[in-house]
């Protein structure tokens, strides 16, 4: 008696929340399953089939993760706000939650400055350019000079991010000893003190992406591109590295404006990485919101919510009393 009184009462709660949400649909759904209770059928009988135990089962996982994406639209709704930088799709973090924007496109606050790790690099953000899918960003390490930097590439997901024409890599080759830079064509030398003591003091700068070789390490970075990058001075290329470069990043644009346009707010499905559309009316799971007088676009491809697409008509229900021929 005390689960049927506890099923009795659920549905009553889950039936509050907002039409076509998940919410909504699983409180159908148990409200169907307790009338069938009702009609003697062994839904909930002491020995029911192992598909309405994994049903009833992934029902209630699933309801809580509904109802905590219920201010999904109010939280995407808000822009990323740091100092200069103002922004929001396909960026997240300070307030937006991570179903906001793009995994790899956290975005921090710290005294007023931007920042964000990209393949665990430390990046400045200087600016964002939304109406062509661009951010330039600085390397933290290198904002100070070029010693001692974080001894890895800066290298991008071409899943996320895409090169802007317009740059080339020089590559910093650090812990040298006399001699062992010998082969490379036209290095820009500096001075940079590495802790090992089996490597010697001397840096070099030269053009293309390029290994170590004997040194200690090396490391590349994109800057702009001139005719001739190896003539500059060490001074003007720590300026230049402070300028920072450009990148791309990939979204959905289209479906983003879709969206958009039907007063919702874009985001990133966590299960697919595709773009997702939150509602006003705290819905999702469709590509577009619903204006008044017409029906939103479904995402059929879209499986992260999987309340939404249960088939009653599928779902078979064994009769407590043994068949007859």
């Amino acid at each position: 008696m005390a689960i049927v009184s506890q099923l009795v009462s659920l549905p009553h709660k889950l039936s509050r929340k907002q039409p076509g949400s998940l919410s909504d649909y699983a409180s159908r759904f148990l409200l169907f399953c307790f009338l069938f209770a009702k009609m003697n059928y062994s839904v909930f009988s002491l020995s029911p089939s192992p598909s309405v135990f994994v049903i009833v089962l992934l029902l209630f996982v699933q309801v809580p993760s509904s109802l905590s994406s219920s201010s999904l639209f109010t939280d995407c709704s808000n822009q990323f706000v740091c100092g200069d930088i103002s922004t929001g799709f396909p960026f997240w973090g300070s307030g937006r939650q991570s179903a906001c924007g793009i995994p790899e496109l956290e975005l921090k606050c710290e005294n007023n400055i931007t920042r964000m790790n990209i393949d665990q690099v430390a990046y400045r953000v200087l600016e964002i350019k939304p109406e062509i899918e661009s951010l330039r960003i600085a390397r933290e390490d290198y904002l100070a000079g070029l010693c001692p930097p974080q001894f890895a590439n800066s290298t991008f997901n071409p899943k996320v991010f895409d090169p802007v024409i317009g740059y080339t890599n020089l590559t910093f080759i650090y812990g040298c000893v006399n001699g062992s830079i010998g082969a490379m064509p036209l290095p820009v030398p500096f001075t940079c003190t590495i802790n090992d003591t089996n490597y010697g003091q001397n840096g070099y700068i030269q053009g293309g992406a390029a290994g170590p070789g004997d040194c200690y390490s090396s490391v590349f970075v994109p800057v702009p591109f001139t005719n001739s990058p190896l003539i500059w001075n060490v001074t003007d290329l720590e300026e230049q590295l402070k300028e920072g470069f450009e990148v791309r990043w990939k979204v959905d644009s289209a479906a983003c404006e879709e969206c958009n346009r039907s007063s919702g707010v874009c985001g990133i499905n966590n299960v697919t990485n595709q773009t997702a559309c939150y509602c006003p009316d705290q819905s999702s799971g469709s590509k577009t919101c619903a204006l008044p007088g017409s029906t939103p676009i479904a995402d059929q491809a879209d499986p992260s919510l999987p309340g939404m697409f249960l088939n009653f008509s599928s779902i078979r229900f064994m009769n407590s009393s043994p068949s007859t021929a």
